[in-house]
């Protein structure tokens, strides 16, 4: 098929447009990100993706990738995908004019038969809104356009694989236009099209983001239970979830982390929150996740006060990934610099304009935010660190050395003397 892609240069347009080509359709990507469109056309992914690189070169060479910022191209595509971002505003509010004028900007170069699939996060009812705008235009949905709603699910640096391997949701409001959106699918898809209502699917996109947002949540929680009795017990919040968990089916919880963010889990939940008369669940979950560098902030100084340098470790908002938005460790960077702590060294690996991590040397508190692969070495980050009073914060667990012991991830940078067995809790030193 002759397929467009609208925001096809974007973090899930892009791996959409490899897929599409890589089963043999030719795929139109159009962006008015001149700047990522250009690096696409030169041959390099302008995001991480695991097995994007390949597909982008194999695409590439069988000249079935172009790249444009025009809608004119989109008058000979039989599909057109549609991957805008839906932001919120300041004021949390859903913002999904971008999506409309995207629709209004298609609908200038289209003609009959012709399939319009919405693949955004929106708001509730945004594709009924849409219906409404192309039969304004002059068309009826299901006989001369085709229209559903069909959410990505990937999840980033897993995206591809996933994209092929995963059902996929179709929201249709008639027959004609189910088929449609399924016959693109199965160009590439191994597993099932499950078919809803175009409301049925939006808010099934929005709930699997949230019951995301809020299981994460829950093991924060879980975590700032714990350490508020830490200091009175022998307690680790890993030690229980996994023990707890083991070969017991009705306690899935994820480990605990300082970076629930990104650009959809952070935001999705107050796409719903305005219709329920109880929103309390959603809104607590937002500001457990969100309040979590404070938390950090305040325990680590109750151990360690006025520390003269700081270092975060991982800036993306989550490990592998090369995507900032949203990220909770920028809140963690303002919240130090606002309580007058300075600025403090941003390492991560995954862009350049951070520091490198050889300025981490001599720094008083170290903070793992993003437990990147680059981290899982604690005794070589102490190394680098070279300072023995240091203090470190590792709420992931990612850090196991045997050398060292931790109060719910926060552990000094001196070894323990392992000769009378295991010890837990805070290690302390003397004037401390």
């Amino acid at each position: 098929m002759n397929v467009g892609v609208i925001g096809g240069a974007g973090h899930v347009g892009v791996s959409m447009a490899l897929v599409l080509a890589n089963e043999g359709n030719h795929v139109v990507v159009v962006d008015k990100n001149t700047e990522a469109l250009s690096t696409l056309k030169s041959g390099q992914l302008p995001y991480k993706e695991p097995d994007g690189q390949a597909l982008l070169e194999e695409s590439l060479s069988q000249n079935r990738l172009t790249f444009t910022s025009s809608f004119a191209p989109l008058a000979d595509c039989e599909v057109i995908v549609i991957v805008v971002g839906t932001p919120i505003d300041e004021h949390h509010n859903p913002n999904i004019e971008p999506l409309f004028e995207v629709v209004e900007s298609t609908l200038e170069h289209i003609g009959t038969d012709q399939t319009i699939l919405l693949r955004s996060t929106v708001y509730p009812g945004t594709t009924r809104i849409v219906h409404s705008m192309i039969e304004d235009a002059g068309y009826t949905i299901g006989e001369d356009i085709y229209l559903a709603f069909t959410p990505e699910r990937i999840a980033q640096h897993q995206a591809i694989e996933e994209m092929i391997e995963l059902p996929q949701l179709i929201g249709a409001f008639d027959d004609a236009s189910y088929l449609h959106a399924q016959a693109l699918f199965e160009t590439f898809l191994s597993a099932e099209c499950q078919r809803l209502t175009p409301t049925e699917a939006e808010l099934g996109k929005l709930f699997t983001n949230m019951w995301r947002y809020i299981s994460f949540a829950i093991a924060n929680e879980f975590y700032l239970i714990t350490d508020s009795i830490a200091h009175r017990a022998e307690v680790n919040i890993h030690r229980i979830l996994e023990k707890t968990s083991y070969e017991y089916p009705r306690f899935n919880v994820p480990m605990p982390g300082p970076n629930v963010g990104g650009p959809c889990l952070t935001k999705d939940g107050w796409f719903l929150v305005d219709d329920i008369p109880y929103n309390d669940l959603v809104s607590t979950a937002y500001q457990i996740n969100e309040g979590m560098p404070a938390q950090i902030i305040q325990r680590m100084s109750n151990l360690i006060s006025n520390p003269e340098k700081v270092t975060i470790l991982g800036m993306t908002y989550k490990p592998g990934s090369d995507d900032i938005r949203n990220s909770v460790a920028f809140k963690l960077k303002k919240q130090l610099r606002i309580r007058g702590y300075g600025e403090p060294v941003c390492i991560e690996p995954n862009r350049e304009e951070f520091d490198d991590r050889n300025n981490i040397e001599g720094s008083d508190w170290v903070i793992l935010m993003t437990p990147h692969e680059e981290f899982t070495s604690f005794e070589e980050i102490h190394e680098m660190v070279d300072n023995p009073n240091c203090l470190y914060c590792d709420i992931w667990g990612h850090w196991e050395d045997p050398k060292y012991t931790s109060d719910n991830g926060y552990f000094f940078g001196n070894e323990v003397d392992m000769t009378e067995g295991p010890q837990t809790g805070v290690v302390t030193m003397e004037g401390q």
